[in-house]
């Protein structure tokens, strides 16, 4: 079943100046235009936050950069200041959370924008322009972090943490990372919906590909289609969908989903390491879901890839990472545009988006299918005769009003663009 389908059962970043163009335009919101005129595809709109425009509610953020449609945030949990310079190396441009053995400024005289703990005092974090969000706590929904006994008093130490936050009254954004709670099946029943609302952007980490405890987990949920594998890219995507269907109006404020970049901190029987090729898979599918940003965990005990795995693993791996990053955010432009809403055929799952006189077609195949060949329908508002496969060099003909392509493995992902 492809994203928009299951996201209906379920209720549920020369470039840059030309998609502020784009942004500072028409923008739409759950498919009804808020300004200007109908959809330039003449199709649905998928809802969403309104894009880079959303950070202008928080002054850091906005005098950051963070409006810049050309901004992605890539970004690793509680990341320590003195590797700043090394994780950008690779694509990293937040942390969130911030290991507490260094000032503050060791990290943002990089250029490393971070999303502060409350381990870090108001006045350690001063006026720093670059710590644009405060970090409230890590899977509170499941009672880490928050010290509760069960979901209400979570939730409740949660209100409370984020008071206390905004009382601080300095321009900054709140941000939380939840976990297993979107699955509702055990965790934060009844009260994922408020831990959602309560802050301004949320994460989530459910590590599929490494640990087959946090897969167990998932086939639990009742929305998890029976039978199928969770060690899939597609599962990524899944969570996101997951993350709207608990948002008053899917999609009215970002969110980010965590990719593992090797074995983070598991002892589960089966445990293994994800491999650069999963990362990226893992990245798109949660993008093409509507995530507006990537989390990564990068802590690992896996005795190969380091403590630190992106700034401790081989250079061949580290490499992957850093194109795979590199890949995103030079298409930034183009994901912070709103999405429309297109059936392309069966076993896929896509995102549309039309930018700059071209339209963009993001694939990958849908969860609970195979790898092999898909076949892509278009709608009539897209009547180009060619597809070209953005940075792989090649051409697809269009016939009939649909192409065709290969998918050789679960974490294949293509980006398809055609003049308009």
């Amino acid at each position: 079943m492809g994203r928009r389908n299951f996201f209906i059962g379920v209720g549920a970043a020369a470039v840059a100046a030309g998609a502020a163009g784009i942004a500072a335009g028409t923008w739409e919101r759950a498919g009804k235009a808020q300004t200007g005129s109908p959809t330039r595809l003449g199709l649905p709109l998928i809802a969403w936050e309104g894009g880079p425009r959303y950070w202008q509610a928080f002054p850091k953020a906005a005098a950051a950069g963070w409006t810049d449609p050309s901004f992605f945030p890539l970004a690793v949990f509680f990341g320590r200041p003195a590797h700043a310079e090394q994780l950008k190396s690779v694509g990293i441009n937040t942390f969130q959370a911030v290991e507490h053995n260094d000032p503050l400024s060791v990290a943002t005289s990089k250029g490393i924008f971070c999303i502060v703990q409350d381990e870090f005092t108001a006045d350690e974090i001063g006026d720093d322009p670059l710590a644009v969000g405060l970090f409230a706590y890590d899977e509170c929904d499941m009672g880490l972090g928050c010290g509760g006994d069960d979901t209400d008093t979570n939730l409740a130490n949660m209100h409370l943490q984020v008071v206390g936050l905004r009382q601080r009254n300095d321009g900054r954004f709140i941000n939380a990372n939840y976990s297993k709670g979107v699955l509702e099946s055990y965790w934060a029943l009844g009260t994922m919906d408020d831990f959602m609302a309560v802050v301004d952007v949320a994460s989530v980490d459910n590590y599929a590909y490494t640990s087959p405890d946090t897969g167990y987990a998932i086939t639990q949920s009742q929305y998890w289609p029976i039978g199928t594998p969770t060690m899939r890219s597609a599962t990524y995507g899944w969570l996101v969908d997951r993350m709207r269907a608990f948002q008053t109006e899917p999609g009215n404020k970002p969110n980010w989903m965590f990719v593992e970049t090797a074995m983070p901190f598991l002892n589960d029987d089966g445990a293994r390491t994800i491999s650069p090729e999963e990362i990226e898979g893992a990245c798109w599918s949660a993008i093409i879901h509507e995530a507006r940003g990537i989390m990564f965990f990068q802590h690992n005990n896996d005795g190969v890839n380091g403590g630190y795995s992106l700034v401790e693993c081989s250079a061949e791996r580290k490499e992957l990472i850093r194109a795979s990053n590199a890949k995103i955010t030079s298409l930034a432009p183009i994901i912070n545009t709103q999405s429309y809403e297109w059936d392309f055929g069966p076993d896929t799952d896509t995102m549309l988006k039309a930018w700059n006189g071209s339209a963009y077609i993001f694939a990958e195949i849908a969860l609970a299918t195979e790898p092999g060949g898909r076949t892509f329908t278009l709608p009539s508002s897209i009547p180009g005769r060619l597809v070209d496969v953005v940075d792989e060099g090649r051409t697809i003909e269009v016939k009939d009003g649909a192409f065709s392509d290969a998918f050789p493995h679960e974490y294949t992902h293509h980006v398809y663009r055609i003049a308009l």
